[in-house]
């Protein structure tokens, strides 16, 4: 789970999701979408409820996208950066980013997973990358080096 803040968090979480997949399996209408969408669902609203309750959401240093800086030190210090100004964003901001981005998942598939209209959604994106950029200033364009990423913040 990229939006809890350590491999021992992300596993409990796994656990719990499966639980929770399991009991409520018989609830599942493909009708209203696609099984991927549902368990993405489950998973947000998982790692949400557990925002909650620590307070605290971050993205693990090894899911930090991969950048090209000349060294492994700068590459370091710009991951830092990154799931830093990724903490200093809202829950409701940061699963927006972390679907889109990291999940690579299309507006339409957020709104779903979400449960928030389109609109909501390109909003929530477009706030969120103002607010990387004014937390990035300068190291914005060297710290995202994931294509789509880099496409969104340089706008």
């Amino acid at each position: 789970c990229l939006m809890l803040s350590d491999a021992s968090a992300a596993e409990d979480a796994l656990q719990e999701i499966f639980i929770q997949v399991h009991r409520s399996l018989s609830s599942f209408q493909p009708s209203k979408g696609a099984f991927t969408t549902w368990l993405y669902r489950i998973t947000v609203n998982y790692c949400l409820n557990q925002q909650r309750k620590w307070r605290l959401l971050t993205l693990p240093l090894a899911q930090a996208p991969q950048l090209s800086s000349p060294s492994p030190e700068g590459q370091l210090i710009e991951e830092k950066a990154i799931r830093q100004a990724l903490s200093c964003l809202s829950a409701k901001l940061r699963a927006a980013v972390i679907l889109r981005y990291y999940g690579e998942l299309s507006y339409a598939e957020i709104a779903q997973i979400l449960s928030i209209p389109l609109g909501t959604v390109k909003s929530r994106l477009n706030q969120a990358l103002k607010a990387l950029r004014k937390e990035l200033g300068e190291e914005t364009e060297a710290a995202s080096r994931s294509e789509s990423f880099q496409k969104e913040i340089a706008k």
